[in-house]
């Protein structure tokens, strides 16, 4: 099942405002690119530092509280580390570089190729402000419509996949699309094609 290729994995963001479906997004292309045979790596960014991994009355939440700057949990099937620290975005993706795919939910500012989620007209704003945006994901066909596109940037057909310096458009509904143009990339977006900021 772990196909591994000898390259560096690809990445790819799934970036918008609250509520436009990054989780759902980023979800069904880790499902659709594990269902391919690929080790898919996922890493989600928390804006407002309130997620608490460890739960209450278990032994490794009582080691944090006694004081442990690290925690690992380790069976036979998992690993799970929980470290009281700030971890750059870089430093984490080299953790996963035995991996064929990241898929990144967050990170608006990382230098990675994106997937903008857009559900209403005023997220269109974002992408504007943002690097290496590679396809535009709306909820609706009218929004899509009045977004008006090709105004954007240029638009391509789905079938010739995602290239550097294209913009795809897909509905949010069609995410087989948005998978199937991700895997003919053109180019292999890597952590060594970038210089990561964090």
């Amino acid at each position: 099942m772990d196909k591994k290729t000898d390259s560096e994995p690809k990445i790819i963001q799934v970036v918008g405002y609250k509520n436009t479906g990054k989780t759902t997004m980023t979800a069904a292309l880790i499902a659709g690119l594990a269902s391919k045979g690929l080790k898919v790596a996922a890493i989600k960014h928390d804006g407002h530092d309130h997620f608490e991994m460890d739960q209450e009355g278990t032994d490794s939440y009582q080691f944090g509280k006694a004081g442990a700057a690290a925690v690992a949990v380790m069976s036979q099937k998992r690993t799970a580390i929980i470290k009281q620290h700030n971890t750059r975005l870089n430093d984490m993706l080299n953790q996963f570089s035995d991996y064929d795919w990241i898929v990144i939910e967050g990170f608006k500012d990382a230098p990675y190729p994106k997937l903008v989620m857009v559900r209403e007209a005023d997220d269109l704003t974002l992408v504007g402000k943002l690097k290496q945006v590679v396809g535009i994901v709306f909820w609706t066909s009218e929004l899509m419509k009045a977004a008006g596109t090709e105004k954007l940037s240029a638009q391509i057909d789905k079938k010739q996949g995602i290239s550097k310096g294209a913009m795809a458009s897909f509905l949010f509904h069609e995410r087989e699309a948005v998978l199937e143009a991700l895997l003919q990339l053109k180019s292999t977006y890597t952590k060594s094609d970038n210089e990561c900021v964090d």
